[in-house]
C-alpha cells in the first residue's frame, strides 16, 4: 500500500477539499492501493502568533520517511519562516514531492496553466475591446500562481508595444475584500480609470465590480473586468464575469498521476498543468456566456443554506453539550456523538494524558509532542465506537485498513503548546460545507476553558489544603478538624455509621523541651503526627489540635479496631522512646451527642491514661 501525505494550510476559515476530492477521486479510477494522510492547519488565520505556532505544529507530526509520495500545497502559509522549513524538512527525506501552485525547485509542480490565459484575456480585450491601458489587480505579491499571471500579464504588454509604467502591476491579496480596496482607492484619489482590470482571480474581480457601483461607476459601460478561477461568483455575478476555467479537482488528480510515474520510474517533467479555458462574459463586453443555468443556480443556493444552517445547528448543539460538562471524558463523548451526525466515517481524539490531570503549571511541547503521553481519549469508526486506547494500535490499524481512504489531522493546542490532535476520516462533509475552522476552533477553545478551569480548581483546592495543613508536621491543623471532621461526623452520624475520635498528648513534654530544646521537640511532635498518620485507617483524618495535642477521627469503628489503632501508634513510638497518652472515645449509631461532646469524652480518657503512665514512673 502507498502512503500519500498532504501537507495543507486553509485559506482563512476554510479547507480546499476539492485537493482532496481530486486526490481521491484519481486513486479510486487507477485502483490504486494507497492511503492518504492530509495535515491541515489554520495558520494564517489568526492574529495571535503564538496560536498560529500551534496550527503548524501539526506538520511535526509527520514521519516523512514513511511515506512514498508527499502533495505540499502551502501558498497559504504566510510565515516564509514555516514554509521553508517545511521544504527543508522534505528535502532531506528524499521522498517525492508535489507542489500545488507553488514553484520549488527539486519539486515537481502541479498547477493550472497560468499563463497562457492571462496571455489570451489581455490580447482579447486589446483586439477584440479596443482596450490601451490596463491595470493587473493582483493576489499575494509571493504567491507562485500570482507571480506567473502577473508575468504572462507583463509579456502580454510587451507583445503589444504597451509601457509597463503606463499600465501597472498591483499586488493584495486573493479575497473580495482586496478588489473593493483597489476600487476605492482609485475612486478616493481621483485615479483614471484603465480600459479594464485584469484581476488575478474572482474574488478580487467581484469586488472591484460591487465597489464601482457604489461610486456610479458600471462594469462593462465604464471599464472592463475579468478575473480568474470560474468560481461561482464569477459564472452567476451581475455582470457575468470574464473568467478561466479550472477544476481543482483535476489538480489533485494530476498529483496522483505525477507520483504514480515516479514509482514506476517513468521521466516526469518538472511542471506539470491542468488544461484551463477562457470564458468571456458580460464583464469584459461579450455577450453572456449562456453556461449557467440560474434556476439551477438558486436552487442549490437554497439546498446549500438549508444544510449550511442544519450543520451550524448542530455545531451550535454541541457546544451547549460540550458546556454543561466538566469532566473531558464526557466532553470528547460529546464531539464524537457529533462527528457520527456528519457525512464523514470515523473520527478519533488523541490527547496528552497531562490534559486530565489540570496540574497548575502543566507545560505541554511547544515543538512536536509528548509522544509517550499520547493517548486515543475517544473515537468512532465506520458507525461502531472505538476500544483503542493505545496510540501505536490505532496507528497499525490506520495502516492496516487506511487504504481507499483519507485521514485528516488537525492540531489540538493551547495557544502555541501542542495538546493532541484530531483524526477525521473521509470527511466528506467538507465539499459542501468548507468551514471546518468553526467546528476545530469550537472544540479547542472548550477543551482549553476547561482545562484552565480545572487548574483554577486545583490551585483552589492547594490553597484550602495549605490553609488546613499545620506547616509544622504536615498534617491537618484546627481548623480542619472544625471544616473537615465536623462534617464528616455530621454526615456519617445521619447514615449511622460509627466513628471512632481519638485524642493524643505527648507525655511530658515541657521537659523534653526544656533538657533537650525546642527544635527537639518539634521532631517529637513531627514523628508523632507521621505515626498517627500512617496508621490512621482508610477514610480517617489525623490533625494537630494545639501545642503537643492531636486528634485522629475515623469511620466504620469498632472496639476492637480502634483498640488495634492505639496499640500500632503506641508500640511504634515506644520503639523510638516516644511517650503518648491516647484517649478513644466511639460515637454512638442514632444518639444525638455531638462531636465536641465525644472530644471531651476521648480527652478524659486521654488524661486517665496519662495518670496511669505517671503512676508507672513513680
Amino acid at each position: 500500500m502507498k502512503k500519500i501525505a498532504l501537507i495543507s494550510d486553509g485559506w482563512r476559515r476554510l479547507i480546499t477539499y476539492e485537493w482532496v476530492n481530486g486526490i481521491m477521486k484519481r486513486i479510486r479510477e487507477l485502483n490504486l492501493d494507497a492511503v492518504l494522510y492530509q495535515y491541515n492547519s489554520y495558520g494564517n488565520w489568526s492574529k495571535d502568533a503564538m496560536y498560529n505556532v500551534g496550527e503548524y505544529n501539526i506538520y511535526n507530526l509527520l514521519d516523512l520517511s514513511s511515506f512514498d509520495g508527499i502533495i505540499l500545497d502551502c501558498s497559504n502559509i504566510k510565515e516564509d519562516k514555516i514554509r521553508e522549513s517545511i521544504i527543508q524538512r522534505l528535502r532531506e527525506s528524499k521522498v517525492p514531492v508535489v507542489t500545488i501552485d507553488y514553484d520549488v525547485d527539486g519539486f515537481y509542480y502541479v498547477g493550472s496553466d497560468n499563463y497562457s490565459p492571462i496571455r489570451e484575456m489581455v490580447h482579447h480585450l486589446y483586439e477584440v475591446h479596443g482596450c490601451r491601458r490596463f491595470i493587473f489587480a493582483g493576489g499575494p505579491k509571493n504567491a507562485s500562481g500570482n507571480r506567473r499571471r502577473e508575468q504572462a500579464y507583463r509579456e502580454a504588454l510587451a507583445e503589444l508595444g504597451l509601457d509597463e509604467k503606463e499600465n501597472p502591476a498591483w499586488d493584495g491579496d486573493y479575497d473580495y475584500e482586496t478588489g473593493v480596496r483597489y476600487m476605492k482607492e482609485v475612486c478616493e484619489h481621483n485615479l483614471p480609470l484603465p480600459d479594464a482590470f485584469v484581476c488575478a482571480n474572482d474574488n478580487i474581480a467581484a469586488g472591484m465590480c460591487a465597489e464601482a457601483e457604489k461610486h456610479g461607476y458600471f462594469v462593462p459601460r465604464d471599464f472592463l473586468v475579468t478575473g480568474f478561477d470560474n468560481l461561482d461568483k464569477a459564472a452567476y455575478f451581475r455582470p457575468q464575469i470574464s473568467t478561466v476555467y479550472q477544476h481543482r479537482g483535476d489538480i489533485g488528480g494530476k498529483c496522483v498521476d505525477v507520483l504514480t510515474d515516479l514509482w514506476e520510474g517513468k521521466q516526469v517533467p518538472e511542471h506539470n498543468y491542468v488544461p484551463v479555458e477562457c470564458i468571456f462574459g458580460e464583464s469584459c463586453g461579450c455577450p453572456n456566456s449562456g453556461q449557467v443555468d440560474y434556476r439551477e443556480c438558486v436552487r442549490n443556493q437554497i439546498v446549500h443554506k438549508v444544510k449550511k444552517d442544519e450543520e451550524d445547528m448542530l455545531l451550535v448543539e454541541l457546544e451547549a453539550e460540550m458546556a454543561v460538562h466538566n469532566r473531558f471524558e464526557d466532553i470528547f463523548r460529546s464531539i464524537v456523538t457529533y462527528f457520527e451526525k456528519l457525512d464523514c466515517d470515523g473520527v478519533y481524539i488523541v490527547v496528552d494524558r497531562k490534559l486530565y490531570n489540570g496540574v497548575v503549571g502543566t507545560v505541554f511541547p511547544t515543538e512536536g509532542y509528548d509522544w509517550e503521553n499520547l493517548v486515543v481519549a475517544d473515537g468512532f469508526e465506520d458507525h461502531e465506537r472505538t476500544t483503542i486506547c493505545d496510540l501505536d494500535e490505532l496507528n497499525h490499524h490506520i495502516e492496516m485498513v487506511g487504504s481507499g481512504n483519507v485521514y485528516m489531522y488537525t492540531p489540538i493546542h493551547f495557544r502555541e503548546q501542542a495538546v493532541g490532535y484530531i483524526i477525521l476520516k473521509n470527511g466528506r462533509f467538507l465539499y459542501d460545507n468548507p468551514y471546518y475552522y468553526d467546528i476545530h476552533s469550537s472544540i479547542v477553545t472548550r477543551l482549553g476553558n476547561q482545562f484552565k478551569q480545572n487548574q483554577l480548581e486545583n490551585a483552589v483546592n492547594k490553597l484550602q489544603d495549605l490553609y488546613n495543613r499545620d506547616p509544622l508536621t504536615g498534617i491537618y491543623n484546627r481548623i480542619a478538624y472544625s471544616d473537615m471532621i465536623r462534617s464528616s461526623f455530621l454526615e456519617y452520624s445521619r447514615q449511622g455509621i460509627v466513628c471512632a475520635l481519638v485524642f493524643v498528648d505527648a507525655d511530658d513534654f515541657k521537659s523534653i523541651n526544656d533538657n533537650f530544646g525546642h527544635e527537639f521537640g518539634d521532631r517529637v511532635l513531627i514523628r508523632i503526627a507521621s505515626v498517627l498518620q500512617e496508621e490512621c485507617p482508610r477514610d480517617g483524618y489525623a490533625c494537630r489540635y494545639g501545642g503537643d495535642e492531636f486528634v485522629t477521627f475515623f469511620p466504620h469503628a469498632t472496639p476492637a479496631n480502634a483498640k488495634a489503632y492505639v496499640q500500632r501508634v503506641q508500640e511504634k513510638l515506644d520503639r523510638e522512646h516516644i511517650s503518648i497518652s491516647m484517649g478513644v472515645q466511639l460515637t454512638h449509631a442514632g444518639v444525638g451527642e455531638t462531636l465536641d461532646a465525644y472530644l471531651s469524652k476521648a480527652d478524659q480518657s486521654m488524661y486517665r491514661q496519662k495518670e496511669e503512665h505517671k503512676k508507672k514512673k513513680e
